[in-house]
């Protein structure tokens, strides 16, 4: 149904309580027997199952943003009941991702993906909704795990990067991994990338991505990039002219260049490349001192597209930093549970089983007041009608902006 005068069609039966949180603990029940395995004398008190739903429970409610707060919360009857288990001391809450494998959080967050409806592609002026469809902004994000004395966990913090694969149309995540927060190795931004590809995609990436195996794999893999470099010498094969589409976005050249060979398995770069640098549209203030640092160059397998449309899908990248400012500082997840990796990786996949729970309530991803005023009304402050009256009017504000 749809609220009244609003044109926003949005089940009020979505947000009673906590129905649509129950919707995905259903989906919890199965991990119920993960890591029971040596539990022969079957004496577990906290499963799987609980652990994760106390974890997304806490992500709707900013005061339960430590191990020692989910565990004062676990005491409560009602918290029990909708858990289906007894309370969690602090200990077992931190030993107990020892044993809990995050790779079945990731078969529900993808089950829940893939049951999102259809929806028109998020429209953009400057680009084709066929191309829209594909796009993908990849990145990655520093992650630090509290303190022991706030977290209740039994040494200091640690170092994680969480790396992110964005669909830019949906707004919503498609896929995550964390590693340890280095450089080269298994764990290098441009080394986790290249064992996630996907066909079809449009990768939107940024100046850590710089690697010309890593473009080379990416067309073998039938997707194409657009990655922002650093200025160094090429060889230019032919200069194109710009239209005047292009000067009025910005563009100051657009050329083919020859990136010379790769030092990898996959060997010589094979396929066209095109260069394109775009005048002062960077973020952030320009700087008077150093002005070529305000030029945008980018590096695109996209050669038959107009100019100024490779730099819009550029431009779009800005979604997924959007995201994690949402993840971070909407969902908690600035402050990490856990310094262990399981309970690191599955605090994320619970934000971005959140996320998705967003998405499915409203169509479209919701933003920071969108998701308070949720909160709010699990909190019992908000009554529902004012709660769709808030949503409708931040979804038309969003629309017009």
């Amino acid at each position: 149904m749809a609220t009244k005068g609003t044109g926003l069609e949005i089940d009020p039966a979505a947000i009673q309580g906590t129905k649509y949180l129950r919707k995905v603990f259903r989906l919890f029940d199965g991990l119920a027997e993960v890591g029971c395995e040596r539990d022969l004398a079957g004496n577990r008190e906290l499963f799987f199952s609980q652990y994760a739903a106390l974890v997304l429970l806490g992500l709707f409610n900013p005061t339960l943003q430590s191990l020692n707060a989910l565990s004062e919360a676990s005491r409560l009857r009602k918290i029990q009941k909708l858990l289906g288990g007894p309370k969690a001391s602090v200990g077992s809450l931190s030993e107990s991702v020892r044993i809990f494998d995050p790779q079945h959080l990731e078969a529900i967050f993808l089950e829940m993906l893939a049951g999102l409806p259809t929806v028109p592609a998020r429209p953009c002026r400057d680009i084709p909704d066929e191309l829209v469809r594909r796009l993908t902004a990849v990145d990655g994000s520093a992650l630090r795990a509290l303190p022991a004395i706030v977290a209740g966990v039994q040494s200091g913090s640690g170092k994680w990067r969480m790396h992110l694969q964005f669909e830019v149309w949906r707004e919503i995540p498609q896929g995550m991994v964390v590693t340890e927060d280095e450089v080269g190795g298994e764990a290098d931004e441009r080394s986790v990338l290249a064992r996630t590809l996907q066909p079809g995609r449009i990768y939107i990436i940024d100046r850590g991505y710089e690697r010309y195996r890593l473009f080379e794999r990416i067309v073998q893999n039938g997707s194409d990039y657009v990655c922002r470099v650093q200025r160094r010498p090429m060889n230019v094969v032919t200069s194109q002219p710009l239209s005047r589409e292009a000067q009025e976005a910005g563009l100051v050249s657009d050329e083919i260049v020859v990136l010379g060979h790769s030092r990898s398995e996959v060997g010589e770069v094979t396929h066209s490349v095109r260069r394109l640098v775009i005048a002062g549209g960077g973020p952030g203030r320009p700087r008077t001192d150093r002005p070529k640092s305000d030029e945008i160059i980018l590096l695109t397998s996209l050669v038959h597209l107009p100019a100024e449309q490779v730099a819009a899908i550029y431009r779009l990248r800005w979604s997924i930093e959007l995201f994690f400012r949402f993840l971070k500082h909407v969902l908690g997840c600035r402050h990490l549970l856990s310094h262990k990796p399981n309970g690191i990786a599955i605090q994320i996949y619970c934000a971005l089983i959140a996320a998705l729970l967003l998405s499915q309530l409203l169509g479209h991803s919701v933003g920071r007041r969108g998701f308070e005023l949720i909160c709010l009304y699990l909190q019992g402050w908000a009554e529902p009608d004012e709660v769709l009256a808030g949503l409708a009017r931040l979804r038309r504000a969003k629309t017009n902006g």
